[in-house]
């Protein structure tokens, strides 16, 4: 099996009429190249419009001279999580043709295990390129166990803002990914459309049926990070509100201390000539003017001790 990743006209003709299969791997092709490659197989006009324009779900539609699996895999950042990247598989009798915006690792992958492998039907070559995809979705999986444990010792020491914004970009990112995984994993069910739309690959059903379990093991692994988040975010609004909590019974006991201090400060600063009469010895000042606030913020102390709080 040849392996292009070019259009070459004169080489694919060559190909085609030898009777060889082949996969054609296309990295953001041109218009004036999807056109080539349209008329050379014949290709449905809907098929290549959905290549030209992509922003497709998971999805399979059968055409008269084929059909056009849209796939996703996940390509590392370096910085980041993985970037979902959507594939277009056009699928013939006599070749297997993808098209991608972006590079993809999974892809190159795939390439690289074919080049070694050589594969005598479609069957095989759509089975490692959807499994390489697949592994890579699973990779991308692979790191959230390690955020959540982050983000679980991040709220149960210091809840902050920037921990639930943390929180709900990785639900984001969860819920994007399930989008991706669902409607793959239903195509590839036994019995489910692929096998139906595609009589060529109902030969590899076991083959199919692999990846179905890797998307299946994928599905389930979503499930359970979105409910570790879920529980996370309890568990931050739990201690938000205890430390809330916690802070307004400090400043309830600050001002139950202040209370008769600020009573007895309001009382003997009130203007009445009695007072400024008769309260005029220096050691009325320390008696009433000081004596009072110690006595009153001792007793109220002694109160709070007593009753437990602090």
């Amino acid at each position: 099996m040849d392996i292009l990743q070019s259009v070459d006209v004169e080489r694919m003709r060559q190909l085609r009429a030898r009777g060889e299969f082949f996969w054609l791997d296309l990295t953001d092709p041109t218009g004036d190249e999807l056109t080539t490659v349209s008329s050379l197989f014949d290709m449905h006009a809907l098929a290549i419009e959905d290549s030209h324009e992509f922003g497709q779900r998971a999805k399979i539609d059968e055409y008269e001279h084929g059909s056009l699996l849209v796939f996703f895999g996940a390509e590392p950042r370096e910085h980041g999580r993985p970037a979902l990247v959507e594939v277009h598989l056009h699928l013939s009798e006599q070749a297997l043709i993808t098209v991608k915006r972006a590079k993809l690792t999974a892809v190159d992958d795939a390439v690289r295990h074919l080049s070694e492998n050589p594969p005598e039907r479609l069957a095989e070559a759509v089975h490692a390129v959807l499994d390489a995809l697949t592994d890579s979705l699973l990779t991308a999986l692979e790191g959230f166990d390690d955020d959540i444990d982050e983000l679980h010792d991040a709220v149960a020491l210091q809840p902050t803002p920037a921990t639930r914004r943390r929180i709900f970009a990785l639900r984001r990112q969860l819920s994007r990914m399930r989008q991706v995984v669902v409607p793959q994993r239903d195509l590839l069910a036994p019995g489910g459309t692929v096998l139906d739309v595609v009589p060529a690959l109902r030969g590899s059903a076991a083959s199919i049926r692999d990846v179905h379990d890797h998307l299946d093991q994928a599905t389930r692994l979503l499930g359970s990070y979105r409910e570790q988040l879920a529980s996370l975010l309890d568990l931050y609004l739990a201690e938000v509100s205890t430390r809330l909590n916690e802070f307004m019974r400090r400043l309830s006991v600050i001002a139950t201390v202040f209370l008769p201090l600020s009573f007895f400060v309001g009382f003997f600063g009130m203007n009445f000539g009695w007072m400024q009469d008769q309260i005029a010895p220096a050691w009325t000042f320390f008696v009433f003017g000081i004596g009072l606030l110690v006595a009153s913020g001792a007793v109220v102390a002694w109160y709070l001790r007593r009753t437990g709080t602090r």
